[in-house]
């Protein structure tokens, strides 16, 4: 019996991204402007260039987060990754030695998890999928779901 099951990565997690590329924004500004405030200009132009960079990682990052996404066929689980260059993985399960959630505080409160495969060649972490996904997918490592 094959099942099919395609999934993105969460719309929460994008938006937790951009929560925080904009609190760190918010933070060079305003260190910018107390900065040239004090007349400090050097450092005032190194926080208001960062401050333009966080605006632009909140939306380039989120982005790249938004395009990954995974197919569950089978024993097979094909992983998607990237904004500019698309990079396609085909794990197999009897290729991936073991699996771990995981869930940082805010990632418990969003309902969001990590999964991590560990595999032969290194590690390949799944980040921003629904806590109910991320079980599933380690269930079907686990050869409990085919």
């Amino acid at each position: 019996m094959r099942v099919e099951i395609t999934r993105r990565c969460s719309s929460k997690y994008t938006a937790l991204l951009r929560i925080y590329c904009g609190m760190i924004a918010f933070v060079s500004l305003c260190a910018s402007i107390a900065l040239g405030m004090w007349e400090i200009t050097e450092l005032s132009f190194a926080a208001g260039g960062m401050c333009a960079v966080m605006c632009c990682a909140a939306v380039v990052i989120p982005m790249s987060f938004g395009r990954i996404s995974y197919l569950r066929s089978g024993g097979c689980i094909k992983i998607e990754k990237g904004l500019f260059t698309r990079k396609t993985l085909l794990l197999n399960r009897s290729d991936i030695r073991a699996s771990e959630i995981k869930r940082g505080f805010i990632q418990r409160r969003m309902g969001l998890c990590t999964l991590t495969f560990f595999t032969g060649s290194g590690e390949i972490r799944l980040r921003g999928i629904e806590l109910a996904d991320g079980k599933l997918l380690d269930r079907m490592i686990s050869a409990e779901v085919i």
